[in-house]
């Protein structure tokens, strides 16, 4: 895509022609259409058809730094103002600004809106605003926004043309529901959710069957209700397992495979920790998710 006429002139007017050689506010030598480089030197003079060729062979860089930095769909109007734009603050300020991030986002408005903070410039030493450069961001913001062509609009039949009446918002809106990082954070904090708690449920009701299994003595060694004469060998020094009654006590093995309480609290206490930090990161998603989605689609 060319830079057209129209945006040719808008940058001629805001540039103005100077065909002798001069230092602009910011103190770099200039000629023509604000044309700038090692060329241009103190008390050089040219003509007006050499400005006008100097201009045009300035726009093929920022004709090309436009085109190879957005990425979406642009119109003739929103081209010619990216171009004056790039023209006057240069090709490395255009790909790190706010206005191509929020244009290849699908934010229009926004990255027109973006254009106008570029309205300062040191003078003397002193960041400030000047009066030329807040006009020309105005002027390009405009020619951004102007529409190239029918607009688009969802069901031409029923438009009304009355502009007078009064508007109401309508936001935009993602494509489907899937798309909106809320839902998408909303359903990781709950699986998470879901997952901790069925997982504490599963590990308390375990344990809970072990500590079952101990009192009742199912599955061990020594059955409840063995005679005394089954009991265990005791050896010499060890305690006998007699009770404080006098009557035999029967001996109990825990498996040695089997976790303790302590083991399996602390390795419930280690799932269910790192399910809520994955909770937490989840709610955090959510919040910095809505506060995208307003400023982005204005909700």
């Amino acid at each position: 895509m060319k830079t057209s006429q129209s945006g040719i002139e808008l940058i001629k007017r805001f540039e103005g022609l100077e065909l002798e050689a001069y230092q602009d506010i910011a103190g770099i030598w200039t000629i023509g259409y604000g044309h700038t480089g090692n060329d241009v030197q103190p008390g050089m003079r040219i003509s007006e058809r050499e400005a006008e060729e100097l201009l045009r062979r300035d726009l093929k860089p920022r004709e090309q730094a436009v085109a190879n930095a957005v990425k979406v769909p642009v119109n003739q109007n929103e081209f010619d103002a990216l171009v004056s734009f790039v023209y006057n603050v240069g090709a490395g300020a255009f790909r790190g600004s706010t206005a191509l991030k929020r244009l290849n986002r699908g934010d229009r408005v926004g990255a027109a809106d973006a254009l106008t903070w570029w309205n300062k410039a040191t003078v003397g030493g002193v960041l400030r605003e000047v009066l030329g450069l807040t006009r020309r961001r105005a002027s390009e913001r405009a020619l951004f926004l102007t529409p190239d062509g029918p607009l688009p609009v969802r069901d031409p039949e029923n438009i009304a043309e009355n502009s007078r009446i009064g508007p109401v918002e309508e936001a935009p809106r993602r494509g489907n529901v899937a798309q909106s990082r809320t839902v998408q954070g909303a359903a990781i904090a709950g699986g998470a959710g879901v997952a901790s708690s069925t997982m504490g449920r599963d590990n308390a009701e375990e344990l809970d069957q072990i500590e079952t299994n101990i009192e009742s003595g199912a599955g061990l060694t020594e059955a409840p209700g063995a005679s005394a004469g089954d009991a265990p060998h005791v050896g010499e020094g060890d305690e006998a397992p007699n009770g404080h009654d006098g009557e035999t006590v029967e001996m109990v093995e825990v498996p040695s495979g089997r976790p303790s309480k302590h083991e399996v609290h602390a390795v419930e206490a280690q799932v269910q920790f790192a399910l809520l930090i994955l909770i937490i990161l989840a709610v955090l998603f959510v919040i910095y998710a809505r506060i995208d989605d307003w400023r982005t689609f204005r909700r």
